[in-house]
């Protein structure tokens, strides 16, 4: 059985969407299904180099789809960034915060260093990213996506900056559900599970382990394997679409039924 979404073309026509993280893993899959659903996408992240190679691979979307320099945990950079895209379009519809870091280690084997970054970059991000989006879009509404992780409702041993960051973007999501749903903005949250990313893998070799040892089977027809980055992206532009119009403050599981198993 084929598992891969498929795309509704036309479905985000005329609409201005941000995805952070977009180089690759489950931004670039985002970024792209939005490219190709039919949104002015920007995604914005510190790899150019990737950054301008997905833009390449968008072959006939290239006047609609842009990579932006920013660094998502610096306050001048985001401003900067969001506000130029506002001020070029006169509107933001979509942000979808996805930029993320993952670290291994228990408290007592991680720094202040490691442990401030991994919150600025799982969660500052969004702070930051959101107080200058909003303003643009309270004009028509719109929605945000922040991607958190299962592991903000279950955990494994090592990694408490992963775990505190991903939890908290749950309670994030649904304190900036209840702020904003009067300027018609909603605000979910996806959890996701394991993921087929560059990061997911780096986080198994940082245990010793492979996705298979961790139990996420790579093979395309079970459940309980490691997801499609594109398998994500459906939830998450699915959350954007007008197909979720009463979605509201949701942390939305898209996990394969990991947390569902005791």
């Amino acid at each position: 059985m084929d598992n891969t979404p498929s795309f509704l073309p036309g479905r985000f026509n005329g609409k201005i969407v941000i995805v952070t993280g977009a180089e690759s893993g489950i931004g670039r899959a985002t970024a792209t299904r939005f490219a190709l659903e039919g949104a002015t996408i920007y995604g914005l992240g510190l790899r150019e180099e990737l950054g301008n190679e997905w833009i390449r691979s968008l072959a006939g979307h290239s006047e609609t789809a842009h990579f932006l320099k920013c660094d998502v945990t610096n306050s001048a950079s985001v401003a900067s960034t969001i506000e130029s895209i506002g001020k070029k379009n006169g509107r933001i519809d979509v942000l979808v915060n996805n930029a993320g870091k993952f670290l291994f280690g228990d408290i007592t084997e991680t720094s202040e260093e490691d442990w401030d970054q991994i919150l600025a970059t799982n969660l500052k991000s969004i702070f930051l990213t959101s107080k200058f989006a909003i303003p643009y879009m309270k004009k028509i509404g719109g929605a945000i996506i922040n991607i958190a992780s299962v592991h903000a409702f279950a955990t494994m041993e090592k990694v408490p900056a992963y775990a505190a960051s991903k939890g908290a973007v749950v309670a994030l999501s649904r304190q900036m559900a209840i702020d904003f749903i009067k300027d018609r903005i909603r605000v979910n949250s996806v959890v996701v599970g394991g993921v087929d990313t560059d990061m997911s893998r780096l986080h198994a070799l940082s245990t010793g382990r492979t996705l298979d040892d961790l139990g996420y089977v790579l093979e395309d027809n079970v459940l309980g394997r490691a997801a499609k980055p594109e398998e994500i992206a459906a939830a998450i532009t699915f959350l954007a679409s007008s197909d979720a119009s009463f979605v509201v403050g949701t942390p939305l599981l898209v996990d394969g039924g990991l947390t569902a198993d005791l």
